[in-house]
């Protein structure tokens, strides 16, 4: 049965609820997953962990219509036992658009459409021949969002986001170390992860320089 033992996400500095038509801000966001299964038959434990840095930045083109892009890098990993199972790390810029929807003078809505790309390396292990064998290759691709979200403003400068992933879709493809292309995995999904935490909704704090 897998267990989740450690899921942290937190995002600072960004900007949103009393924005203007000219406003710039910043933030970012990191995450780091955990998880394990344990066999009972023959007690091998199996651990998979994740990780996220997302440094952002964006402005507003009007007062209800942001332009942002992440700058996206994550990795992950495996273990069964005390040897290694795999190791990726991915590179995934993402551009977005979000509109938002006034309701009160400090609590907005807003929907956005995301765009990313991927790239990155991947290792793999065996140890057919007792020792470790480690197996090279890359992958690339694209991926395409919608998600919801609100917003509450505690001041000019801060507000506080939740943006939940309404659906998606993504194609990457992989490829050996020969540059041989093995393999494209393609998926649409509901639910879906909203900046790569592993987590489908995420609460952040925001900051913006005031026009």
């Amino acid at each position: 049965m897998r267990k989740t033992i450690l899921l942290i996400s937190f995002v600072a500095f960004v900007m949103i609820a009393n924005a203007q038509k000219g406003s710039w801000y910043i933030g970012g966001l990191a995450g780091y997953g955990a998880s394990s299964d344990k066999l009972d038959s023959s007690g091998v434990k199996t651990v998979k962990s994740n990780w996220d840095v997302n440094p952002e930045f964006g402005t507003f083109l009007t007062n209800s219509v942001q332009l942002g892009f992440v700058t996206g890098l994550s990795g992950s990993s495996g273990k069964i036992g005390d040897k290694k199972d795999y190791k990726s790390i991915s590179f995934s810029p993402t551009l977005y658009v979000r509109y938002f929807f006034k309701i009160t003078e400090s609590f907005s809505a807003f929907t956005g459409l995301y765009l990313n790309y991927y790239s990155g390396t991947d290792k793999y292990y065996s140890y057919s021949t007792g020792s470790e064998v480690e197996t090279k290759g890359t992958h690339s691709g694209f991926g395409t969002r919608i998600g919801i979200g609100v917003a509450y403003a505690f001041s000019p400068r801060f507000t506080a986001v939740g943006q939940y992933g309404l659906a998606g879709f993504s194609s990457i493809g992989y490829k050996d170390n020969d540059g041989k292309k093995t393999n494209t995995v393609s998926a649409f999904d509901f639910g879906v992860n909203t900046v790569g935490t592993g987590s489908v909704f995420n609460i952040g704090l925001y900051y913006t320089f005031l026009k």
